[in-house]
């Protein structure tokens, strides 16, 4: 049993005999779990709903959002932000790591602040291939509107690199020293390819710069991690889809602070792939969950993305997905003083997660979250 105050703090967690015979109880059919944490959404991109063909592999994705993106008028994008942020929240999440090329999904989420409800991270993402003598320039262009417009309504923000691929070198480091950074890691199969000189998303970072990449020295990308970034560096490192166990046991011995977080449903949107969950649970790995966007993505929904790792990863036990969904993208956005658990003194909210085979703890196809409050 869980009691809350009014205003949704938690004042206790306790076990009773005949919670039946309590007054002022609730009752409900399923598990009672804290308000849920999208740790990697692309709130921005939700106009895109239906826009992008699956399976289309990543290169003709990027070039679908670049070239599409500018198709749809602002008001169009913005209103799209704010009703999906809506739906997130009345499915259970309670907070959202947000990457943010624009300002486009500042309204909704200066509107869920001043409503007191989704917490936000955001991440004003920058990337790009300058010279090195116009890349602090370029950095501060890409970054300091977001900052500032980000400061104006009250949102949380810290810059951080897209990726390791499409990064210069001097262009990566300036972010090096950012307090909280979301960054796209091995997410794609042309990914494996991009140290040694080959694939669809060489040419395409090659042809952006008009030279050869200035970081292939580094050999790898978890190396490029490794070699760029300090020790200490709260990091969290989005889809992973083609880190290889080396990959991951090299940046959890050089790492402080490091979560993976796992958007299963857009990796198989993009290019038909699967996060490799069962290797990071038996690393005993911070995980977190994501949904990735709209354009990769049939909705925000963290209880599909649930019921798609329980199908998949039979053995990892459904008690550790929903810490992966709850405490673990609260640990990753540094919100869990305050959500992911329920502990006395936090306000983590509640959700019922019903459609539960109680006699496997595996989650049947009509599994659904609905916000109690």
């Amino acid at each position: 049993m869980v009691r809350f105050a009014a205003d949704g703090t938690v004042e206790g967690v306790e076990q009773c005999e005949r919670i039946d015979s309590l007054p002022q109880t609730e009752y409900h059919n399923g598990i009672l779990i804290p308000g849920m944490t999208n740790a990697h959404c692309h709130l921005e991109l939700s106009f895109f709903k239906g826009a992008i063909p699956q399976h289309a592999g990543m290169v003709k994705f990027i070039d679908h959002v670049v070239s599409k993106r500018n198709d749809y008028s602002r008001e169009v994008q913005v209103a799209r932000a704010v009703e999906e942020d809506l739906s997130m929240w009345r499915e259970g999440i309670q907070a959202v790591g947000d990457i943010s090329n624009d300002t486009t999904s500042f309204p909704a989420k200066a509107k869920a602040l001043r409503e007191g409800r989704t917490r936000y991270h955001t991440f004003a993402e920058f990337f790009g291939m300058p010279a090195d003598g116009e890349a602090e320039a370029f950095y501060h262009r890409a970054v300091d509107p977001l900052l500032a417009a980000a400061a104006a309504d009250g949102l949380e923000i810290t810059p951080t690199q897209h990726s390791t691929y499409f990064m210069s070198d001097k262009l990566f480091r300036l972010g090096a020293d950012s307090p909280l950074m979301s960054i796209h890691f091995m997410e794609t199969p042309a990914e494996v390819d991009f140290f040694d000189r080959r694939g669809g998303i060489y040419e395409m970072v090659k042809a952006s710069a008009g030279r050869e990449p200035d970081f292939l020295a580094y050999g790898g990308h978890a190396e490029r991690l490794v070699g760029s970034l300090p020790k200490g560096a709260h990091l969290i490192l989005i889809h992973n889809t083609q880190m290889r166990r080396r990959d991951m046991e090299l940046i959890l011995n050089y790492f402080e602070d490091v979560t993976f977080v796992l958007c299963p449903r857009s990796n198989y949107y993009i290019d038909a792939d699967f996060p490799p969950a069962q290797m990071l649970y038996e690393a005993g790995a911070r995980v977190a969950l994501g949904t990735d966007s709209l354009s990769s993505n049939t909705s925000l929904s963290l209880a599909e993305e649930l019921k798609w790792l329980s199908a998949h990863n039979p053995s990892i036990p459904l008690e550790t997905l929903l810490q992966w969904a709850t405490l673990g993208g609260a640990r990753a956005l540094r919100f869990d003083d305050e959500i992911g658990s329920f502990e006395p003194g936090k306000r983590p909210g509640a959700v019922l997660l019903s459609g539960v085979d109680f006699s496997s703890l595996t989650l049947a196809s009509d599994a659904r979250m609905l916000r109690l409050f």
